[in-house]
């Protein structure tokens, strides 16, 4: 069973994988330019996400079913909050290696999560996905605000509240909004069918963006081994170690066996690509970050699985 788990969750993000792989090759020989790419930037934030976000909570959301719903934001927060302890302890605190910090913490709550649990649970996909919707009502935000300001690496960035107002958080709070006043009822079926249309072009258009944006690098600027060394031993080792002890010893598990299993897949996932779609539409230094975050998407191919098998080997 754990070498069968390794392997499907293996190919779930192998598939991302050929995307990214498309993209690079895309842009090495001028299929698509780097305009292009950044176009494709700002429709994914602006349109796709917020579409895929506010259609699948109205589908899916139903409060009454699932009380225990408003736990999910702070969960978001704590895994992304347990990140930067532990990165800004390994890092010292220094101001230059605020980007690496975030990449250490903030994890690829969707594009790469959804994917798999689609494979692995593919009778309870539905709730599986609603889990990372709300789950990630808490971190867009802190994504967004604190994330944009750690990874631009500009010293006189300062969070401001318009950060928090991103156009997925908005359609999330619009989503819930509709649905805890029964307005959700009056939308068109045929709006909603719309939005979730366009809403499942955001994680193949986001996996291209990363490889697109790769694919323009020239990998001069390679991060250091420490540094690929702390970048990993957080993200793949002490923030799941962490996580999956709470829900462990706490025994979460036993009564909710789906959330644990998303939550333990959110804490091994690898750094979010929308620090990609942040670095490249508030600035930063691009090349190095994306260095990194290809660094993290190898190791995940071995790290997500066997973290992925071992937590199912030792709750089932």
């Amino acid at each position: 069973m754990f070498i069968q788990t390794c392997i499907t969750v293996f190919s779930a993000i192998f598939q991302l994988f050929l995307i990214c792989l498309a993209a690079g090759i895309l842009v090495r020989r001028k299929v698509v330019s780097t305009h292009q790419v950044q176009a494709l930037s700002s429709v994914t934030v602006n349109v796709f996400l917020p579409c895929l976000v506010m259609a699948k909570t109205l589908i899916q959301f139903h409060p009454d079913s699932f009380s225990t719903w408003w736990i999910l934001p702070p969960a978001g927060i704590l895994i992304m909050g347990i990140g930067l302890f532990f990165s800004g302890f390994l890092f010292k605190m220094r101001r230059e290696k605020r980007p690496l910090m975030s990449l250490a913490s903030m994890q690829n709550a969707i594009f790469i999560v959804l994917p798999i649990g689609q494979v692995l649970f593919v009778d309870e996909f539905d709730q599986f996905a609603l889990y990372c919707f709300l789950l990630i009502l808490g971190t867009i935000p802190l994504m967004w605000s604190l994330g944009k300001v750690m990874i631009s690496g500009e010293k006189e960035n300062r969070i401001q509240f318009k950060d928090f107002i991103t156009p997925p958080f908005i359609a999330m709070l619009a989503a819930i909004l509709l649905i805890f006043t029964n307005l959700s009822s009056f939308v068109p079926g045929s709006v909603i069918a719309a939005m979730d249309l366009l809403g499942q072009a955001t994680v193949p258009v986001a996996v291209f963006i990363l490889g697109a944006t790769i694919g323009s690098l020239s990998f001069k600027n390679f991060p250091s081994i420490k540094d690929i060394i702390i970048v990993t031993v957080v993200k793949y080792g002490l923030v799941p170690v962490t996580v999956s002890a709470i829900l462990y010893y706490g025994n979460f598990y036993v009564s909710m066996p789906l959330l644990c299993s998303m939550l333990v897949i959110q804490a091994a996932a690898p750094p979010a690509t929308n620090l990609i779609l942040i670095v490249k539409h508030y600035g930063g230094d691009t090349e190095s970050i994306s260095s990194m975050m290809v660094i993290q998407y190898l190791i995940c191919l071995v790290a997500m699985p066997l973290w992925i098998a071992a937590w199912q080997m030792v709750t089932g």
